[in-house]
């Protein structure tokens, strides 16, 4: 049975055409069709039954039923070869009626009677293509006298389509060496995501995407279990439902499978797949020792070769891997009836995977087994490893399995479970377990047991709010973590000693650490300690303001860390912070909100301190998070929520200084663009404590003159940034002096300084991948971006962007003005000349002159009366 109608189609007969179309024909194969299209050769089709090979030989020839004989022997109580060919040929339209008389069906000699019968076709109109469609199903002795005179009758004009399940059938060897030959198998039959998701909507069952994965891994895409499978999902019509165990739940699948495939295996073929179905990969030794058959292999090898029940690979094709269906099939079935030996084959699996040197799959057929001993022992002896690997979350639900009694009794246990859950930003559990190791302690550990407590102290101690009292690198015990044996511990060494120079703003030694621990997993080939370095080289770039380099390295760890490791490892909420801070300066807001709440999903895990990893991470969240709200328009919460962030900084904080300068030049800059001179003073006060002496504390002493025209203080306050006797902490602090340096140069009328110093900026802007300070610049810089439209050069493209970000005249959000801008404003309706302003605000009419032009720029007016009126539309009169 080959398509789930249950016989296969005889294209002459027209009562069968008018039954209605099985559901494997409810999927055109175009790709498949083409093939055969294009080959005047002999095709042969082979796979198991199911697989479609009778349909997609009806879909090819539907067309051309005239040329067309079609053998099966179906339908024949005895099949016989010859004498069903040429009941085929007498009834091919193609063929003269009384053109084959000469032959009587009883003809042996093959070569004599092929010979005689090319004379005869050669009245045919075209060539006939003859169709043997089940060739296991006739008898060995005709397959082996007429299959090979008919592949080796070059002369003879047919064009021969056969299709088997069985491989032996037919020996293509002459013909594969000659190149006369299309060979089709599962692989190229097998339903592919595609073509499962088309065949869903045509048959009305609905999929979600995981439906639609879950699917196709258990089925492999076996098309009559895909069909089978589909049917069952289509009953449930809901696209949350899980699949589940498609072969323990699908009674149809189940006895499908048993009737087609299952009842003509051998005993020893049935015990052997039985045995092995709790691994999913095999090798010969492997298949020897679960089913405790010497020759498990050969079995194997034989059912791969023969049947194309199991796929052989690897070199010399020794790994074996048995069809999901299949497997899943013998494995549902031993769940059923012998739970017991189900659970025994997961003990001799878990064994076997030891001994060959394989921890993870060892302790993952150990949970399977659910032998509590099985899963400590392996635990003690590999968890360690494991968690080097990147196992993080296999180990965390293997230590859940284990009795309290297990871990009350092993120190090695509690550490491995200790740095499992630091690994997972859990500090809070880490800690307790480490606590229970202390307990077990003995005064003469093995040096092991010492390394894994050395790091699990170091790792978690920049978690704690004494961290600054815990140096891990003064500890006895941790000075000897970079002479250790395993590289894993070398490297998870060295990657502590990258967090204390990143604390230390030692940027250079960092990355000189970062980069040789780098080094050396990539020598050990463990990808997963490469990711998390990478991630450590990111944040060190993130830290010195640097983003694009910091999101080259970001990109390069989610290329090596696994999936799981964003959701449950080195990735989660680091990554989501940085791709946060990320988006905010390339000044996409609404990105930077999405990862800023991915990040504080996560931050009640990292414990409650208020100096260690957790508060710095929460601090950066919160002031991301308001700053975003703020470009995005809500500038109602947005102070409150950069002076909370604010406040969770003090000088003894982990990552104090950068995230310092990060959350004060955030601030202070936007208090003075609200308007509010009392939160940008607060702010100033609180800097000149915190950052001393940078780059960042001298922007900030400029920007208040600068907001009152005092631009000469202004000017004087950067001097030492310029004369670098100060530098800023953050690379990008000099695009904001860049921003109000041509400020100034535009409203003292220097414009041609004012075109260099924003070209300076857009070039920095472009080498760092930050635009976030150019893209909050005040109305007259942008104003000059445009008019310097098409002479940006390299930046053109950069300009464009800023231009883009910026909303129409007609759409846009109340300007914002300085406090000085504020006062002019406000004596616009009250007729005062320029000289009786001046008088009233105690300024030079020079200086008013300059402000109200500011104030028409930004607010887009051309006189006096157009200006008042745009104050009061955007709410800045009463």
């Amino acid at each position: 049975m080959d398509d789930l109608s249950g016989t296969r189609p005889d294209l002459l007969s027209p009562q069968l055409m008018a039954v209605s179309k099985p559901p494997l024909d409810l999927l055109a194969r175009p790709r498949l069709v083409a093939k055969l299209d294009a080959t005047p050769d002999t095709v042969l089709l082979c796979a198991p039954a199911g697989f479609g090979k009778s349909v997609i030989l009806g879909q090819w020839l539907a067309r051309r039923m005239y040329n067309v004989a079609w053998v099966s022997p179906d339908h024949q109580d005895e099949p016989a070869l010859w004498p069903s060919v040429l009941q085929a040929l007498r009834q091919c339209p193609a063929i003269p009626d009384g053109a084959l008389c000469q032959f009587s069906g009883a003809e042996t000699n093959a070569h004599d009677v092929l010979d005689h019968l090319a004379e005869q076709l050669t009245a045919a109109e075209g060539t006939i293509r003859l169709v043997i469609d089940g060739v296991e199903g006739f008898p060995a002795d005709d397959r082996d006298r007429w299959i090979p005179a008919l592949l080796n009758q070059e002369h003879l004009p047919l064009q021969l389509v056969l299709a088997t399940r069985e491989s032996t059938t037919v020996d293509p060897g002459r013909a594969r060496l000659s190149g006369r030959i299309l060979e089709l198998q599962s692989h190229d039959l097998a339903f592919s995501l595609d073509e499962i998701n088309s065949l869903a909507a045509k048959t009305i069952t609905l999929l979600g995407t995981h439906q639609l994965g879950e699917l196709f891994r258990q089925t492999g895409g076996w098309p009559a279990c895909v069909v089978l499978a589909l049917r069952s999902l289509r009953q449930a019509a809901d696209v949350e439902t899980s699949v589940g165990d498609i072969a323990a739940n699908n009674r149809q699948l189940a006895e499908y499978l048993d009737h087609e495939i299952l009842r003509s295996l051998t005993l020893d073929e049935r015990h052997v797949l039985s045995s092995t179905s709790v691994c999913r990969v095999l090798v010969a030794a492997q298949a020897n020792a679960l089913s405790g058959h010497r020759n498990a292999g050969n079995v194997l090898a034989r059912l791969a070769d023969h049947l194309d029940l199991v796929e052989s690979a690897g070199s010399g094709r020794n790994v074996f891997l048995v069809r999901p269906p299949i497997r899943a099939c013998f494995r549902a079935e031993l769940a059923r009836k012998e739970p017991d030996e189900l659970l025994r084959l997961h003990r001799i699996a878990s064994q076997w995977h030891e001994q060959a040197g394989e921890p993870e799959p060892a302790l993952r057929h150990a949970m399977d087994s659910g032998d509590c001993l099985l899963i400590g022992s392996i635990l003690e002896r590999h968890g360690a490893t494991l968690l080097g690997s990147g196992g993080v979350t296999r180990v965390r639900r293997a230590i859940a399995a284990l009795p309290d009694s297990a871990l009350a009794a092993s120190p090695k246990l509690c550490l491995v479970a200790a740095l499992a859950h630091v690994e997972s930003r859990q500090p809070t559990t880490a800690a307790r377990y480490l606590a229970a190791a202390n307990r077990l302690w003995t005064e003469d550990p093995p040096s092991d047991l010492a390394e894994l407590r050395a790091l699990a102290e170091a790792r978690l101690s920049w978690f704690s709010g004494d961290w600054e009292n815990q140096d891990p690198k003064t500890t006895a015990d941790f000075a000897a973590l970079p002479l250790s044996r395993q590289s894993d511990i070398r490297i998870e060494a060295r990657m502590v000693s990258v967090t204390a120079a990143v604390v230390g703003q030692h940027y250079g030694a960092a990355e000189n650490d970062a980069q040789e621990a780098l080094l050396e997993a990539i020598e050990a080939g463990n990808g997963y300690l490469a990711g998390k370095v990478y991630l450590k080289l990111a944040g060190i770039s993130s830290m010195q303001g640097h983003l694009r380099r910091a999101g080259e390295y970001l990109r390069q760890a989610e290329e090596k860390l696994p999936a799981y490791a964003w959701t449950a490892g080195a990735g989660r909420s680091v990554g989501a912070l940085m791709h946060s801070a990320a988006a905010l300066l390339c000044a996409e807001p609404a990105a930077a909100l999405k990862f800023a709440a991915t990040a504080s999903a996560e931050l009640g895990q990292l414990g409650s301190s208020s100096k260690g990893v957790g508060a710095a991470m929460r601090a950066t969240v919160e002031l991301v998070t308001a700053s975003a709200h703020l470009d995005s328009g809500d500038r109602r919460h947005s102070l409150d929520g950069m002076r909370q962030a604010r406040l969770r900084i003090g000088q003894d904080h982990l990552f104090a200084q950068p995230m310092a300068a990060f959350v004060a030049v955030m601030e202070h800059t936007a208090a003075l663009s609200l308007g509010h001179a009392e939160r940008a003073r607060e702010v100033l006060e609180w800097a000149e404590e915190i950052i001393p002496g940078t780059g960042e504390l001298c922007l900030l002493r400029a920007q208040g003159p600068a907001g009152i025209s005092r631009f000469d203080a202004a000017i004087e306050r950067l001097r030492p940034l310029h004369a670098g006797a100060v530098a800023p902490l953050l690379e990008w602090t000099w695009l904001h002096v860049n921003v109000l340096e041509c400020s100034i140069a535009i409203r003292t009328g220097r414009r041609t300084l004012a075109g260099k110093l924003l070209e300076e900026a857009l070039g920095r802007a472009d080498d760092i991948g930050v635009i976030r300070p150019l893209a909050i610049a005040p109305q007259e810089v942008m104003d000059l971006l445009v008019e310097r439209a098409g002479t940006h050069g390299p930046h053109e493209e950069l300009a464009k962007r800023l231009l883009a970000l910026r909303p129409p005249a007609d759409s846009r959000l109340a300007p914002l003005l300085t406090p000085r801008e504020r006062e002019v404003l406000t004596l616009l309706p009250s007729h005062l000349s320029q000289e009786q302003m001046a008088s009233e605000l105690h300024l030079s009419v020079n200086t008013v002159k300059t402000h109200l032009r500011i104030i028409y720029s930004k607010l887009g007016a051309g006189t006096r009366h157009d200006a008042v009126s745009a104050a009061y539309k955007f709410g800045y009169l009463p």
